[in-house]
């Protein structure tokens, strides 16, 4: 009788443990961010150390919540997989055709210009279709616009990073470069110093979301990265976040 009154005992143990274990809620549980390898939003130095504008919106966020987060940097394109796929919970990106359909938008960040740069010298244009034929250096992955993407009368070229698209610039193998103003380095020339480079037009602004995949069940972590994102646009933070502007000799009207 003894016998089966402890193993009834150590049953009942092992099922409230079972159902403890069960009831664990989510956001003891890291949500898991993945960051796109592009200069300067996100990248790995050769000591593996990880920084980037948006490795310091995500410690800021960490700082702002009681939520474990976990990150990780990856090539642009495997981070927009992982979000599909439900790997990454999050993904702070531009808002691009199909995004939609795989992930939700938590939180606004950021409106950034992009820009066709040339060099001091050229003339400003109106539409990309003036540089028919001509070599565009751009950062592949990146989503500048309807207007590049459906542009098949221009050349366009990869390069590592806007100052390596510069440099080309200036040795005349590229014609223009297109970039987002936060990825132009601050004061930087064709030449790699302060030497004054030309704005040849306003391309399309693109807007900064955090974006949650539509196979997370974090919707709990959602709401207090959305709090948090708001309380820094409110204290000025996300401002200084992402104050490295370029500032040029912009083509006016």
């Amino acid at each position: 009788m003894l016998r089966a009154l402890l193993y009834g005992a150590l049953l009942l143990l092992a099922s409230l443990g079972s159902v403890a274990l069960q009831a664990k809620p989510a956001s003891s549980e890291p949500v898991t961010f993945s960051l796109a390898a592009i200069e300067p939003w996100a990248e790995r130095t050769p000591e593996g150390e990880r920084r980037g504008l948006l490795v310091d919106l995500v410690e800021a966020i960490r700082s702002r919540t009681d939520i474990p987060i976990r990150y990780q940097v990856r090539p642009h394109s495997r981070a927009i997989l992982e979000m599909e796929e439900g790997h990454a919970d999050f993904v702070p990106t531009f808002g691009a055709p199909g995004i939609n359909q795989i992930a939700e938008p938590v939180a606004d960040l950021v409106d950034v210009q992009v820009l066709v740069l040339g060099r001091a010298s050229d003339e400003p244009i109106d539409s990309l279709n003036e540089l028919e034929g001509e070599n565009l250096g751009y950062l592949s992955g990146t989503w500048y616009g309807h207007a590049f993407a459906a542009n098949d009368t221009i050349r366009k070229v990869p390069v590592n990073n806007v100052a390596h698209g510069l440099r080309l610039l200036n040795r005349e193998r590229l014609r223009a470069v297109v970039a987002s103003e936060v990825a132009i380095p601050a004061g930087i020339g064709p030449d790699g110093s302060s030497a004054a480079i030309r704005t040849l037009m306003r391309l399309d602004t693109l807007k900064g979301k955090v974006f949650m995949s539509r196979s997370s069940p974090r919707e709990e972590a959602a709401e207090a990265i959305a709090a948090a994102i708001e309380g820094m646009h409110e204290d000025g933070t996300m401002e200084r976040l992402f104050s490295n502007r370029y500032e040029a000799d912009i083509a006016r009207e």
